[in-house]
């Protein structure tokens, strides 16, 4: 992948405190490559709001010039937790973990979550997550305006006549 940087779509809330260099893009695509999962500790965010730094968080808006949605990765060590509770104003997310064991806190409801598990969590919904194992949570988030889709794959999908050509590898 090259360096090459996608127009950011807005100013993020938290500013990455780690950038991802492995980017590419082109008139219709933005790819970045954060590495392993087991290696997402090394990225943070600031918050300069709550006066902290979130480790282990990549948010994927400015990365990839996103414009309809926020997506973000986690990992949190073993036995941590964020540490305040929040909601939003407009936003739905969408929590899916994808190694570890944890809970989320809902509105004061304790939901297990491990591997595999998705949470969809309203804008009013006062959450919190916090990793209960001995060993890393790792955790995808897509936020978006809750109420704003008009249309799923199935309705928005445009197939193409032709076939996909791969071209040779270098």
């Amino acid at each position: 992948m090259s360096t090459a940087n996608p127009a950011p779509a807005k100013t993020p809330n938290f500013p990455q405190h780690t950038p991802v260099a492995d980017r590419d893009a082109g008139p219709n695509f933005s790819a970045a490559r954060v590495g392993p999962l087991k290696d997402l500790i090394r990225y943070a965010v600031d918050s300069p709001r709550l006066g902290l730094t979130l480790p282990g968080k990549v948010f994927l808006q400015d990365v990839l010039g996103l414009t309809g949605m926020e997506v973000s990765l986690g990992l949190m060590p073993p036995h941590a937790s964020i540490p305040f509770l929040h909601k939003h104003d407009q936003n739905e997310e969408v929590y899916l973990f994808l190694r570890g064991r944890g809970e989320m806190l809902v509105d004061g409801r304790v939901v297990p979550v491990s591997e595999g598990t998705a949470v969809r969590v309203a804008p009013d919904g006062v959450r919190c997550w916090r990793n209960t194992s001995d060993d890393d949570l790792v955790y995808l988030v897509i936020q978006a305006k809750a109420g704003s889709l008009e249309q799923w794959t199935g309705t928005d999908g445009i197939g193409v006549p032709e076939p996909p050509s791969w071209p040779t590898p270098a």
